[in-house]
């Protein structure tokens, strides 16, 4: 019988994997993750989630991205899209902070807004490219046809996509964007 320090809730489940709250709870219920529901939420084995985490430490890796924009509603909207397909999102609210996740953390590609009042998405992909030059970039902006669009794709290749932005756009932009390697996303758009 496993003591209580070995169980956690999916608060500490969630602090455990990196992942959001709603992301934990949404595999749990999915059986993508080991749980079990005692009352009326999910518990979790330490040593069950250590064992799921080695078998999953690549895609969980792979998954990760990040959403480089000032704007709140962007980001809840395009976190809530991504992680109803499994990805884990990672929230920047503009450039500076956006090149600070990713000295901490590998990125399976960055979605970017291009105007931003910190660093725009030109100045924020000049730097990044500097520095890792492999992770997709994905230009979510509403200005396609901007001086600024153009300037950013000299540090390219991204891909663009215009607000507002559709659905199944992004999430095809995503996937596409990590190289086929995350197939399995793909299922929750048919």
């Amino acid at each position: 019988m496993p003591n209580d320090s070995d169980v956690m809730n999916v608060k500490q489940a969630a602090e455990f994997l990196g992942a959001h709250i709603e992301t934990i709870r949404r595999m749990a219920r999915k059986g993508d993750i080991p749980a079990y529901k005692m009352g009326k939420d999910w518990r979790f084995r330490r040593e069950a989630l250590l064992q799921w985490t080695e078998t999953q430490h690549l895609r969980n890796q792979m998954t990760s991205v990040l959403v480089v924009d000032d704007d709140p509603g962007v980001r809840k909207t395009v976190r809530r899209i991504l992680e109803s397909q499994g990805f884990i999102v990672n929230e920047a609210e503009g450039g500076i902070e956006g090149l600070k996740w990713i000295e901490r953390k590998t990125m399976a590609a960055i979605l970017l807004d291009l105007k931003m009042p910190d660093m725009n998405g030109a100045e924020f992909l000049k730097i990044l490219r500097q520095n890792n030059s492999t992770i997709p970039v994905i230009v979510i902006t509403g200005y396609p046809d901007s001086d600024l669009m153009a300037e950013a794709t000299q540090y390219g290749p991204v891909t663009l996509l215009a607000k507002p932005v559709r659905k199944a756009q992004l999430i095809q932009a995503v996937c596409t964007s990590v190289n086929g390697s995350i197939r399995w996303a793909v299922e929750g758009m048919e």
